[in-house]
C-alpha cells in the first residue's frame, strides 16, 4: 500500500513532553572508596594514641623531644578531627538534581545541622561546565556569568555520567580537567 501525494507531503509531527531528569544520592555507604577512607582514619587514630603514649613516656627522658612529638601528634590528631568530621557531615547530606529544559535545580538536605538549600541556574546561561571525573569525588561546575553552581556527582553514583552527557547533548561545552583540557575564558566562553 503506498502513499498518497498528500499523505507523503503532510509534516511528521512528534509531541513531547517537557524533559525533566532528576537524580537523588545514593546511600553513603556506596560512596567509591569509603571502607579505604573509614580504615586509613582509623588506623590514623590508632597512630595518634600510640605517638601520645611514647610522648607522655619520653617526657621523663628528654623534655623537648617529647614536647615536639606531642605537638606533632596533637596536630596530625587537628587533622583527623577534621577528617572524620567530614566523613560524618557527608553522611548526613542528601543530594537531589533536577535538570529541565530550562533550568538545573540542586536540593541538599543536611540533616546534621536540620538545613535546607536550593541552588538553580538556567541552562541558556551556562557557558561551560567544569567536569571534575575522580570516582570517590566527581563534580561537575557550571559557569554562568552571575553564578557558578558546583553539583557533586559522586553521591550520584553510576547517574553521574548521565548528568554530563545530558549537558554536552544541550550543547554546553564540559571541560574535563583530568584530561588536561584548557578552561576557556569566560569571554570566549560561548556555546
Amino acid at each position: 500500500m503506498g502513499l498518497t501525494v498528500n499523505e507523503a507531503e503532510k509534516p511528521l509531527v512528534t509531541v513531547t513532553g517537557p524533559i525533566r531528569l532528576k537524580f537523588s544520592s545514593s546511600p553513603y555507604i556506596k560512596r567509591a572508596g569509603l571502607i579505604p577512607l573509614i580504615t586509613a582514619i582509623g588506623a590514623g587514630w590508632l597512630f595518634v594514641r600510640l605517638w601520645t603514649a611514647v610522648s607522655i613516656y619520653a617526657f621523663t627522658y628528654n623534655n623537648y623531644w617529647a614536647v615536639v612529638l606531642g605537638a606533632s601528634t596533637l596536630a596530625f590528631a587537628s587533622f583527623l578531627t577534621y577528617m572524620s568530621y567530614s566523613l560524618i557531615r557527608d553522611a548526613y547530606r542528601e543530594y537531589i538534581f533536577e535538570l529541565t529544559d530550562t533550568e538545573a535545580v540542586l536540593y541538599v538536605n543536611d540533616k546534621l545541622r536540620h538545613q535546607k538549600s536550593t541552588s538553580m541556574i538556567l541552562l541558556d546561561d551556562v557557558r561551560y561546565a567544569e567536569y571534575y571525573p575522580y570516582s570517590d569525588s566527581s563534580s561537575i561546575i557550571l559557569h554562568a556569568p552571575y553564578y557558578e553552581l558546583e553539583v557533586p556527582l559522586w553521591p550520584l553514583g553510576r547517574h553521574g555520567q548521565d548528568v554530563v552527557d545530558y549537558l554536552s547533548g544541550r550543547g554546553i561545552r564540559v571541560v574535563n580537567v583530568q584530561s588536561d583540557d584548557k578552561i576557556p575564558e569566560f569571554k570566549d566562553a560561548v556555546r
